[in-house]
């Protein structure tokens, strides 16, 4: 019934007049997309716009600069110097900026000696002349690059929060690889790619770039690169460079084996028990441990068993290693061995974090194989108090009532639902709430099945369970739909709205946070201003990062003018500072403030027909929190978090030639592909939204699988089911965010 639902939902049949991505903009690099298309656009629209006067001429300044017309800007700005002396220091820095795009070095030296003449002890301009005098160090023909990397390194010990940064300390590397500073340029590439930014893929280029020509690569220097190639998953590469590392060591080590040594630690021990090598033992251990993880990640099994035994037998029994050997173990069927090792985990680390997860997964799969009371055994045994700070701890009690309503032990269900209930951890305790409301109408006691659902929506109004206890009201007539509790959004005024925060928010706000100054960042918003509008912003943020109205103020502000990596972390310090009771009847400006709908023309072009624009967006908030600019450890990029390897496949189905991955940190470009992949799964699912998130978190094995075992289960208990943590929780957010957007945005 459910799937039918979703199925109808998915279709969109609103006819949308939207246009299409241009290739343009789809290239445009993300670091420079805020600038290039979304800042320019305005500009451009307020210049078309507007009538004769002084804001025309000011954003149609602001439309060449961020088109990167500099002549054009630069004629524009000088004529704008002393229309308003209070936006002086900002024209003088646009001026400075575009006479240094335009290559007049000297002009633009000029225009930064008289703004520290004018603007002295200005904290702002200090800043903003000290970026253009960087560029201008870093341009200048007659500077050495060893000297331009040292000034990258003074700007970024003074101003290490710009937004610069990742790409100076790419440059950095680059200008120290040109004057043949090998060692030097090796090591700032590897910052960048321990900094996940759009620079890594260039950095890794450049590295084997070097250790291309150059040939003074020493031992040390070719295991960093190791760990660093490790680490970012190149597993084969990182499996090829071990080898070869532990073969240098092999070969220039020689042990006097006439007579035994004093052996007078544990680690002279091990060195004496295994072969002999130069290089030191914690390293070692270090690249058998990476070796043993590139031969698992790669599904090479047995190979990766027999290194973690090799780790395990030889080395000595660490969690992380038990824990891999026991699942690899569990995977091939090769359960008396799993045992052993997990009696042997239980053993060394009985109170640890690694034990609870351990403990946690074995409970889960005894319940899925139906051994209920083994697995009630085990979650009960991670309720001692030396686990309370393992997140396993906040679901114990309500998969052990799950344990006990698989057998249909009611009495016992509901004893330890109450329990989840009365912890309070919040989504358990959400979920106990609605399956209570499961079992009394399955009893008939229609009264108590309908006061749990409705509990379970005053807890936590926005979240997963309490829309599945909307659905149930209605479904099992207990209320009409008209009377169930839905999301009440109030249609305030803005004035309004702002009253409403105030009644649920405590203290008092810090004067900086003024009518006066929230106009100041608007007009300079209005005026193509956007850095220094961010800027003047910063100062009061210090101050009032706790209060309520303010994150909304400004939240709204900046989301209203399409910057919105700014505005949505406003919005998600709001809803985490607010009292989660109070946003079942929040105005509907604040939750819309919270799930809001941006490049929405792009979204509806790219889902056409064959999705719900408003399900992208559930699974673009979770995947990003829409910072378009964001990597996942895993390189999942942008808005979508698409990884390179998928996207090359849909870009090609969507016939983008010459694809660059990079170009996935372009907003556009990542709607398209991330849009495409939906729309893909849900064919593929047959329009089942539960298996599509699956498969999207988690990939497509395990979602299979997944919806192979669930297939004759009831909608809950299928999404209790999913057995990776990550993708369980993973799976019921998105789906909560969905239904909250249907209902802020359609209802």
């Amino acid at each position: 019934m459910l799937k039918k639902f979703f199925a109808g939902l998915f279709i969109c049949t609103a006819a949308f007049a939207a246009a299409e991505n241009s290739t343009d903009d789809l290239s445009v690099p993300g670091y420079e997309f805020q600038n290039k298309v979304i800042r320019y656009d305005r500009n451009k629209k307020n210049c078309d716009s507007l009538p004769v006067g002084m804001d025309k001429d000011f954003a149609c300044a602001a439309a060449a600069y961020y088109k990167g017309d500099y002549g054009k800007s630069l004629l524009a700005y000088k004529k704008l110097i002393g229309e308003d002396s209070s936006l002086d220091k900002s024209i003088l820095s646009r001026i400075a900026r575009s006479q240094f795009e335009e290559k007049q070095y000297a002009k633009a030296r000029k225009t930064l000696s008289d703004g520290d003449i004018r603007f002295k002890g200005d904290a702002e301009w200090k800043e903003f002349a000290d970026r253009i005098r960087l560029d201008l160090t870093l341009q200048d023909p007659n500077l050495k690059p060893k000297l331009k990397a040292d000034s990258i390194d003074m700007f970024l010990k003074n101003y290490g929060d710009d937004p610069s940064v990742p790409r100076l300390r790419y440059k950095k590397g680059a200008l120290l690889e040109q004057a043949r500073w090998f060692k030097a340029a090796t090591k700032a590439y590897l910052y960048v790619i321990a900094h996940p930014s759009e620079y890594g893929d260039q950095a890794w280029e450049a590295l084997r770039r070097i250790r291309e020509h150059s040939t003074d690569e020493t031992l040390d220097e070719k295991i960093t690169y190791s760990n660093r190639l490790c680490a970012k998953g190149f597993n084969e590469e990182c499996i090829a460079i071990v080898d070869s590392i532990l073969a240098i060591g092999k070969s220039g080590a020689k042990r006097d084996t006439s007579k035994i040594p004093i052996l007078k630690t544990a680690e002279d021990s091990l060195n004496w028990k295994l072969a002999p090598s130069t290089i030191a033992l914690k390293t070692r251990i270090t690249l058998w441990e990476n070796r043993a993880t590139a031969y698992k990640n790669l599904k090479n099994d047995s190979i990766a068993i027999q290194q973690y035994e090799f780790l395990t037998d030889s080395v000595e029994p660490r969690a992380g290693w038990l824990q891999s050997l026991a699942r690899l173990y569990r995977a091939h069927q090769m359960d008396s061995l799993a045992g052993k090792v997990d009696s042997l985990f239980q053993e060394k680390f009985r109170f640890t974090l690694q034990n609870a997860n351990n403990i946690w997964v074995r409970a889960f799969e005894q319940e899925q194989k139906g051994l209920y009371a083994e697995a009630i055994s085990s979650y009960d045994s991670l309720t001692i108090r030396q686990f309370k700070n393992s997140k396993k701890v906040q679901w114990v009690q309500f998969r052990i009532a799950l344990c006990y309503l698989k057998q249909n032990k009611i009495d016992s269900a509901i004893v330890h639902f109450e329990k989840a209930k009365e912890e309070g951890y919040l989504w358990s305790s959400s979920g106990s709430r609605m399956f209570l409301g499961d079992i009394y109408f399955a009893q008939g006691k229609l009264d108590a099945a309908k006061e749990a659902y409705l509990d379970c929506i005053r807890d936590f109004p926005v979240g997963y369970y309490a829309h599945r206890s909307r659905i149930k009201l209605i479904e099992n007539k207990l209320m009409d739909s008209t009377t169930v509790p839905w999301l009440a959004p109030q249609d305030l005024s803005d004035s309004a709205t702002i009253a409403w925060i105030h009644t649920v928010q405590s203290g008092s706000s810090d004067s900086s946070h003024s009518i006066g100054r929230y106009q100041i960042v608007k007009r300079l918003l209005d005026l193509g201003f956007a850095e220094e509008a961010y800027d003047f912003f910063q100062y009061a943020k210090k101050k009032n990062k706790g209060r309520l109205d303010f994150l909304y103020t400004y939240g709204t502000l900046f989301l209203d003018y399409d910057e919105l990596i700014q505005g949505y972390a406003l919005a998600r310090q709001f809803q985490n500072d607010i009292p989660r009771k109070f946003l079942v009847d929040a105005p509907r400006n604040v939750m819309k403030f919270l799930y809001p709908k941006p490049f929405s023309d792009k979204v509806i072009a790219a889902a056409d027909s064959s999705i719900d624009p408003l399900f992208v967006y559930s699974v673009m908030r979770q995947e990003s929190t829409f910072n378009y600019l964001i990597t996942s450890p895993a390189n999942a990029r942008g808005l979508l978090q698409v990884i390179p390897p998928t996207a090359k496949k849909l870009a090609q189905a969507e016939g983008i030639k010459h694809f660059n991955p990079n170009s996935l940190y372009n907003p556009y470009m990542n709607i398209r592909l991330g849009v495409r992949y939906l729309k893909d799964l849900l064919v593929e699912y047959e329009n089942d939204p539960m298996y599509v998130l699956a498969n999207y978190n988690a990939g497509p094995k395990p979602a299979k699988r997944w919806q192979a075992a669930g297939k004759d289960l009831p909608w809950d208990m299928r999404a209790e089911e999913i057995s990776y943590w990550e993708t369980r929780d993973y799976v019921k957010r998105c789906l909560g965010n969905y239904w909250v957007y249907t209902e802020i945005w359609d209802r």
